[in-house]
């Protein structure tokens, strides 16, 4: 390349720092069409692809992507194999950071370490390692993550990777070490008067001696990520910082300090405007103000706090489907990537060792003839080895492979319906369904804000545990759909979301069960002193809409009339009874099984009079 076209790109972007996003690709693109040396193109053309990629909008992301493929296009056609490293790492970068895929990210980011490595390039080396160790490290294979930033830190020193390296061993619960990497990290950024990152560091430095107990060191490290974060000035800034140092005094027994920083973290980050929370934050924050609160003796606001945190928890639990699946598969051809690379790099090596041993056989070639067929029986006994190694890698991989498909799928099944789920894996949508005949249960607990009074938050969760997990064994034993938890209400429905005759009958004799979990649990609470819940149970059989809405946090669930009408059923109902409406009665009213008492026409909220009836066990059925 001529010498003043290398001078004009350069003066170019060292005049970024005065000029706007759109004024940088304008002189960029300027660059790529005036300079005739393809090499300053790459670099154009790659620079620009970093620029969008720094944008959030889906256009930006678009032309991010076109103008990294034309860079790579372009060094790969004229042999620029340093542009061609740097285009590769910048578009692996960009699947980590922005488009969330592992699985892409790993494939640019080994190729472009590769290409490092030939050039000799210590920095592009230890910042592809960063990389990888970051993947890792989202991915949660934290010993993984380790290895590749020890790595970019061999080959360069570098703050970003020391921190994650810090990071790394906390979640190994290697403390020693982890707090020896935060120091090193500390000392570094504060000469390179980062704040944000020196912010960073010194929050989860306070988490680390907050799991090990230290409860001053972690006041005084979160107080220090407090003070910098105020500095910036962006009150959003403060969410999480204001949620860890609440646990922080929680801990210490500071009821009220706990619940002031709880309580600013959830009404920062509740009063955002857009939907992507701080789940971390708010279900840190929500867990200290439940505690914080039964530990003060206000109960309501305990349960109203309680109910947020296991939302929330649930929410941040469930996640959404298509993503959870997405991941999974990332992570699949992540680790396939990965060990693949190993077998590769322990074939190069092979490969060497084998033109070692063949140069050593040329120059002592005087050697008598036993030595070199001892040399040659080595050389293939290696191979065979190698062979053998490599054979097993792939086995075990496959292994592997089908282990975390079935993972998934138990995941899927876990959370929604079988053939729901099979629909979602073939299509990433399932169509919703109107079923004529379905019989909808709900069940509540009489007085459950009397019982949680009585109650810790940790007790009040354990019995409400038992409760539902016995009830989805029930559930499951008869074939019947659980749908959701609601607070203390449980709901259930049978002949969904395939057609089953004897749903009616079914839903019945499941209800019997629990109520009679819910009599014994009762009577064994009794005779221990405490307190325990009592059981209503309603039930109507009608036409449904079932499926799954929205794009985001997927859930199966059932809509129409006959959920409402079902609801009424329960909360018309009496304690220890089983409440039917009259369309359920009409279709189990001659099945031997069962006695049935007449209630007449009861009024039931928002619908009026309905008839009903309780339903028991037939004397000679037990």
């Amino acid at each position: 390349m001529k010498r003043t076209h290398w001078l004009v790109l350069f003066l170019l972007l060292g005049s970024f720092s005065r000029a706007t996003d759109q004024q940088r690709i304008d002189s960029l693109l300027a660059v790529s069409r005036t300079i005739p040396v393809a090499p300053a193109q790459v670099r154009a053309l790659n620079r620009i692809s970093v620029i969008y990629a720094g944008r959030r909008s889906r256009s930006a992301k678009d032309s991010s992507m076109f103008y990294s493929q034309q860079a790579i296009a372009l060094a790969r056609r004229i042999g620029d194999e340093e542009g061609l490293a740097e285009a590769l790492y910048d578009l692996g970068k960009y699947y980590v950071g922005v488009a969330g895929s592992p699985a892409k990210a790993t494939e640019n980011l080994l190729e472009s370490l590769e290409l490092y490595t030939q050039l000799n390039d210590r920095s592009g080396i230890s910042m592809c390692h960063m990389q990888l160790g970051l993947v890792s490290y989202i991915l949660k294979y934290y010993e993984d993550a380790v290895k590749n930033l020890d790595l970019s830190l061999k080959a360069e020193d570098n703050p970003t990777a020391t921190y994650l390296m810090a990071l790394s061993y906390t979640e190994l619960d290697s403390f020693s070490l982890a707090k020896a990497y935060f120091s090193r990290a500390i000392t570094d950024y504060t000469g390179r008067a980062n704040a944000e990152r020196l912010a960073e560091c010194h929050l989860y430095l306070g988490r680390l001696y907050l799991r090990t107990g230290a409860l001053d060191s972690a006041l005084y490290y979160m107080k220090m990520a407090m003070e910098s974060r105020a500095l910036v000035g962006d009150p959003r800034d403060m969410v999480r910082p204001y949620a860890f140092v609440s646990e922080v005094y929680l801990r210490s027994n500071d009821l009220d300090r706990a619940i002031h920083f709880a309580e600013r973290s959830y009404e920062l980050e509740t009063g955002q405007q857009d939907k992507n929370q701080d789940m971390i934050s708010l279900i840190q924050a929500t867990k200290t103000l439940s505690e914080a609160y039964a530990l003060k003796g206000r109960y309501e606001k305990a349960y109203f706090f309680l109910d947020l945190y296991n939302k929330a928890s649930d929410r941040d639990a469930r996640g959404s489907i298509k993503q959870k699946v997405a991941d999974m598969l990332s992570m699949f051809d992540f680790e396939q990537r990965m060990n693949l690379q190993q077998v590769r790099q322990e074939k190069d090596r092979e490969i060497a060792q084998a033109q070692i041993a063949k140069e050593r056989i040329l120059r002592n070639a005087f050697l008598v003839g036993t030595v070199l067929l001892l040399l040659l029986l080595i050389g293939l006994y290696k191979r065979y080895r190698f062979k053998r190694r490599s054979n097993q890698t792939l086995v075990e991989l496959n292994e592997e492979v089908t282990r975390e498909k079935e993972r998934s799928d138990h995941l899927l099944l876990n959370i929604l319906p079988e053939d729901v789920a099979e629909e979602l894996k073939m299509n990433g949508e399932a169509a919703a369904r109107s079923i004529e005949h379905v019989t909808v249960l709900f069940t509540d607990f009489k007085g459950f804000i009397a019982v949680s009074e009585q109650l810790g938050p940790r007790e009040l969760v354990h019995a409400l545990n038992e409760c539902f997990s016995a009830f989805d064994g029930i559930m499951e034993k008869w074939g019947i759909e659980k749908i959701k938890t609601i607070g203390d209400a449980y709901m259930a429905a049978g002949g969904l979301p395939l057609p089953d005759e004897g749903h009616a009958r079914k839903v019945i004799h499941a209800a019997f069960e629990m109520r009679d979990f819910v009599e014994a649990e009762k009577a064994r609470k009794i005779a221990a002193g405490a307190p325990y819940f009592e059981i209503r149970i309603g039930m109507h059989t009608g036409p449904v809409v079932a499926g799954i809405v929205g794009v985001k946090k997927f859930q199966y669930d059932i809509w129409g009339d006959t959920v409402n009408t079902a609801s009424r059923m329960e909360s018309s109902g009496e304690v220890g009874k089983v409440n039917i409406s009259g369309s359920t009665y009409a279709l189990v009213k001659d099945d031997p099984e069962f006695n049935f008492t007449p209630r007449g026409m009861i009024e039931a909220k928002g619908k009026g009079e309905m008839e009903m009836y309780f339903v028991e066990r037939a004397p000679d059925r037990g």
